[in-house]
């Protein structure tokens, strides 16, 4: 049987923080934790991301769950996502790295490489677990060459990028925040904010179950959902039916 890791805990400003050296998945852990908790792990073993796919996760990397209550539970959190990006999109803006933007559904991008991917499970129905990836200093081509391509960190965008911790503190300020505004107000209040964090209109795939479909990527709706314009009509698409979203670069 593996041995349980040592972890850590101290409180900071209304939350229970937690905190190891090596986790197999900060999410699967964040399942046994109340909302107000969050576990951050500085190795992922088996770090994940939508549909399973895999996450690198190594050394110098910000990996985090976050437990978030699912209240008032009349309001809808499906699309708290693009939230937490855009969280994260804030924080990149401040330190400067006026390239950061959202890719739909779940990822933050400098450019056209991606430094964070982002995965929300309910394993309750009172609390949601956001799980958060974001290179800092780790170097993910390093540990598979397929991302030299399409993956960057913060030591390669920034001379002096700062530690894991500061970055983890400023999340956690912002998301109390965000979750409250969306408790209060709904997802829709924060539309317009999180389509301008798109880089603008673009040409796109998205990849169905059982197509693939072309159009220009318009932003999204009150509810988080895709709004594609393709053959001269605007086509709405929600997260959990659409597998991947591919930028068509030109």
């Amino acid at each position: 049987m593996d041995a349980l890791p040592e972890i850590q805990t101290r409180e900071w400003r209304g939350w229970t923080l937690h905190e190891c050296a090596t986790l197999p998945s900060t999410n699967d852990y964040a399942r046994q934790l109340v909302p107000w908790n969050a576990i951050r792990a500085k190795i992922q073993t088996s770090g994940r991301g939508r549909h399973g796919r895999v996450w690198k996760s190594g050394l110098g990397g910000l990996w985090v769950s976050i437990v978030l209550p699912l209240d008032p539970p009349e309001q809808s959190w499906t699309a708290f996502p693009l939230v937490a990006g855009l969280a994260i999109v804030s924080i990149l803006r401040r330190l400067g790295l006026r390239e950061a933007r959202l890719r739909w559904p779940n990822d933050v991008l400098i450019g056209p490489r991606k430094i964070c991917g982002i995965l929300m499970e309910r394993f309750a129905n009172d609390r949601m677990v956001v799980g958060l990836g974001l290179n800092i200093t780790n170097d993910p081509p390093a540990e598979d060459p397929a991302l030299a391509a399409i993956a960057t960190s913060l030591a390669k965008e920034l001379s002096s990028p700062p530690r894991e911790h500061e970055i983890f503190e400023e999340l956690l300020i912002s998301l109390r925040a965000l979750h409250g505004r969306v408790a209060e107000e709904g997802f829709a209040s924060l539309v317009e904010e999180i389509n301008h964090h798109w880089g603008g209109a673009r040409e796109v795939e998205i990849y169905l179950p059982q197509e693939v479909i072309c159009g220009r990527f318009l932003g999204v709706d009150s509810r988080g959902d895709l709004q594609m314009e393709t053959e001269g009509r605007t086509l709405s698409f929600s997260a959990p039916h659409v597998s991947f979203m591919r930028e068509i670069l030109t």
